[in-house]
């Protein structure tokens, strides 16, 4: 049973299995970042797919933050230049992982920085310095790494 639940400026995805909630300003590039993500997951034959873009709602039940769409954007995710998309919807999934997207970039983040907590749920957290800092393949990088994290501890 939910203990509370919010709505929240956010892209929530799945990549190989792990959610991922993906924070930012408006325009930081939300919505292109899981697009580049899902895009990759999809052509190595692992599971992917959008829980929600641009809003989300979050709660916390038993220890777990979990997410999915508000009704009325399920499914649809924001291209810029092109309008609004469909994809593979995933209806509810756990997070694991929340991306920050920032305008700063430390070249090496303090371990506090790798942890967050929404809704009293302790999680993995990367920090990503926004397009213009670091290209798109540095994000991606930056991501990927830490997914690889904690499927090798074991989450």
């Amino acid at each position: 049973m939910a203990e509370h639940t919010e709505n929240i400026f956010a892209t929530g995805i799945v990549y190989d299995g792990t959610g991922v909630l993906i924070r930012g300003e408006s325009g930081a590039g939300k919505s292109l970042l899981s697009f580049d993500l899902m895009d990759r997951a999809e052509s190595r034959g692992k599971e992917s797919g959008l829980i929600s873009d641009d809003r989300i709602l979050i709660e916390a039940d038993n220890g777990e933050l979990i997410a999915s769409a508000p009704e009325q954007i399920k499914g649809q995710i924001e291209l810029r230049g092109f309008g609004i998309v469909d994809r593979p919807v995933i209806e509810r999934h756990s997070i694991q992982l929340v991306v920050d997207i920032s305008s700063e970039m430390d070249r090496m983040p303090e371990n506090e920085e790798f942890e967050t907590e929404l809704l009293g749920v302790k999680l993995d957290r990367v920090p990503v310095p926004s397009r213009g800092l670091i290209d798109s393949v540095h994000q991606r990088l930056l991501v990927l790494e830490a997914l690889r994290k904690i499927k090798n501890r074991g989450n």
